[in-house]
């Protein structure tokens, strides 16, 4: 919980300062520039949850491998930082369900959508560096649509917002001195998620929050603007 309130400070303190940051003597590029990313989900994120029985029955969705996007919008701040507001959409189709374990006939689906607040830190290299690397976080709210069920049971359902946080590093390939490809690693968790749930039948139960892991590798383009 420490951890979660220092990284929500953080980027409060990053998003306070000026909208549009100044040149500085340190080689800070101002001013606004957008984006746009394309996601690869990796096939070993999974859902996990345990539901009510005695004694509780652990159940699991391991999703296939999936993709998505973003768009972004940011600006670049002094001490090599930029702020960014990114809005994001991922789908990943379900590969299986295990119940302690044992594997069970079932599909479904994960989707999910929201908002982020990201800083990032382009690391300060030599000027003959052809690439520029950069480290970041964000914190915003994610909205999941997950349903998995099959053989007339409803084994894991969730439709509702939590908050999530990120952490990212990745690398910038300037294309000319307004554009430039971008490449990264995200780590995404969407925190305290409840699932309904059932180890048979219809009829479901609030099983325990857990959070939820994801991991993905996006490429980009961005632009001054």
């Amino acid at each position: 919980m420490a951890a979660r309130k220092a990284l929500i400070t953080a980027l409060l303190l990053a998003a306070a300062g000026p909208a549009i940051a100044q040149p500085a003597s340190d080689g800070i590029t101002s001013g606004l520039y957008a984006g746009i990313r394309g996601s690869y989900a990796f096939s070993g994120n999974h859902v996990t949850t345990w539901a009510p029985t005695t004694p509780s029955t652990q159940l699991r969705g391991s999703l296939a491998a999936g993709g998505g996007g973003s768009v972004v919008v940011g600006t670049h701040l002094p001490l090599n930082l930029r702020g960014e507001i990114e809005g994001t959409y991922r789908y990943q189709s379900l590969s299986k369900v295990s119940l302690d374990g044992v594997k069970v006939a079932a599909g479904g689906r994960s989707q999910s959508a929201g908002a982020m607040l990201n800083i990032l830190w382009d690391i300060p290299m030599p000027l003959e560096t052809p690439i520029q690397p950069f480290v970041g976080m964000g914190v915003g709210v994610q909205h999941t649509d997950l349903n998995f069920a099959g053989g007339g049971n409803t084994y894991m359902h969730q439709s509702r917002w939590e908050p999530a946080y990120s952490m990212m590093a990745g690398f910038a390939l300037p294309l000319d001195e307004t554009s430039r490809l971008t490449a990264m690693y995200r780590w995404m968790q969407t925190i305290h998620t409840p699932h309904s749930c059932a180890v048979s039948g219809t009829i479901q139960s609030n099983c325990l929050n857990n959070p939820v892991d994801s991991a993905s590798v996006d490429l980009g383009y961005e632009m001054e603007l």
